[in-house]
């Protein structure tokens, strides 16, 4: 039996590998929202199959001026991307950091993209268990010339910082001349986003700062992607004369701008999430052998308390065509940790009740 995918979402792979079909595959893997895509999305992407025989607008117009209105911000500001990976990528090529300072445990592209960009890495952990970021550490490591980049929801841990937490420390940064990308991909599941997001320190000219969001896990368009960057527009336009104009196809546009409107499918959203975070905490309560993290987005994460029970756990589900994102390679935690979607109410019971048959089948009863 193979180990669970590094990487969440690989449904086809791994219902070729159980001779399944991906509709009979319990995905717990990728943060995906499972009330989506939205009937709006869906009826906008069979709308604009009318228009595959032209090129998709390499400007963005459209979703560049909803996104400016919702956000107020200028359009100009925004850069549009095939996912939130491929603005990642166009910030560190662009951007063109001396070294790249990741805070650890985190998304695995940024290192990645350092890496394609041959960029140097350096890592500082967070802290342990509570995820707290060491702003001193960060403050005292980062020179001009680098850039930090830090994902708030934190992924993989599901903690959310408040503005006022970062303020001070990334000003000063800022103003010291460092590059910071904060990774924003989740915020649409958090309900006072004003509260979390970072889109108030580009108010200033010539801003350092770029956020990043995805529209692709909560509107559940992995299959299409789209993603975008909020930055100086200075730097933007620059990007914009020389980036693939082409890498954002029409279908993907579409459904964007449909879910964008959708307004009573974000509420229909956060009242699922609310109730299903409290299910979770009910079903996943901490007992000798795992320990549950609180989270405020639509993942958690779970510490077994020994390593070879989370592999043969992992690996039991696996062959009943469940699949949870073990941690292996996210630096700093390991094969201990499993990174777990919240789905639908009754999806998350059929995972804690086939988790607990397995601990009892195996003599390690919570």
């Amino acid at each position: 039996m193979a180990n669970p995918t590094p990487h969440g979402g690989q449904v086809f792979s791994i219902a070729r590998f159980l001779d399944r079909r991906p509709s009979e595959i319990w995905d717990f893997s990728a943060n995906i929202n499972p009330l989506g895509p939205p009937d709006s999305v869906k009826a906008a992407v069979r709308s604009a199959i009318d228009t595959l025989q032209h090129y998709p607008d390499s400007t963005h117009h459209e979703s560049k001026e909803i996104l400016a209105h919702q956000l107020t911000v200028d359009p100009g500001s925004l850069l549009i991307g095939n996912g939130a990976a491929e603005i990642i990528d166009m910030v560190l090529r662009y951007r063109r950091p001396r070294r790249v300072i990741v805070l650890d445990p985190a998304f695995g592209e940024y290192r990645a993209a350092a890496h394609r960009n041959r960029i140097s890495v350096v890592g500082i952990p967070l802290g342990a268990d509570s995820f707290e970021v060491p702003w001193d550490d960060i403050v005292s490591t980062a020179e001009t010339g680098d850039l930090v980049v830090w994902n708030n929801p934190h992924n993989p841990s599901g903690r959310c910082f408040g503005r006022q937490t970062y303020e001070a420390p990334l000003r000063l940064l800022s103003d010291r001349g460092v590059f910071l990308l904060i990774d924003e991909s989740f915020l649409d599941f958090v309900p006072a986003q004003e509260e979390v997001s970072a889109l108030s320190f580009l108010q200033s000219p010539q801003s350092l700062v770029t956020v990043v969001r995805s529209l692709t896990k909560y509107y559940a368009i992995p299959g299409l992607r789209f993603g975008f960057a909020v930055a100086d527009p200075h730097w933007v336009q620059q990007v914009e004369t020389v980036r693939d104009g082409w890498s954002v196809n029409q279908l993907a546009q579409a459904a964007a701008i449909a879910g964008l409107m959708d307004t009573e499918f974000k509420q229909r959203s956060q009242t699922w999430l609310h109730q299903t975070q409290r299910q979770v905490a009910a079903l996943w309560q901490n007992s000798a052998q795992y320990v549950r993290y609180p989270t405020q987005v639509n993942f958690f994460l779970l510490r077994w308390a020994r390593e070879e029970t989370s592999r043969q756990l992992s690996q039991a589900l696996q062959s009943q065509a469940i699949l949870v994102r073990r941690a292996d390679d996210f630096v700093g935690l390991g094969p201990a940790y499993w990174r777990i979607a919240i789905r639908g109410a009754d999806d998350n019971e059929h995972l804690y009740q086939a988790t607990q048959a397995l601990l009892h089948h195996l003599g390690m009863q919570s």
